[in-house]
């Protein structure tokens, strides 16, 4: 169940930034309230032992 209060609210215009990392990815962050975006969740890559943002085509394919 999500909390109402743990994701950015803010109307209107908005910058973000990038924080809240963990093992699997990072969350965008709002530098209004510095809540987590919704569906801002991006998961790392880790087939070669780095931490790399996985980028996906139009087709499904990843983009290196």
């Amino acid at each position: 169940m999500k909390k109402n209060n743990e994701y950015c609210a803010c109307s209107g215009r908005r910058t973000i930034t990038t924080g809240f990392e963990d093992d699997f990815g990072y969350w965008d962050v709002c530098t209004n309230c510095g809540k987590k975006l919704e569906d801002g969740y991006h998961y790392y890559n880790h087939y070669d032992g780095e931490d790399h943002e996985v980028f996906w085509g139009p087709n499904g394919d990843i983009i290196d």
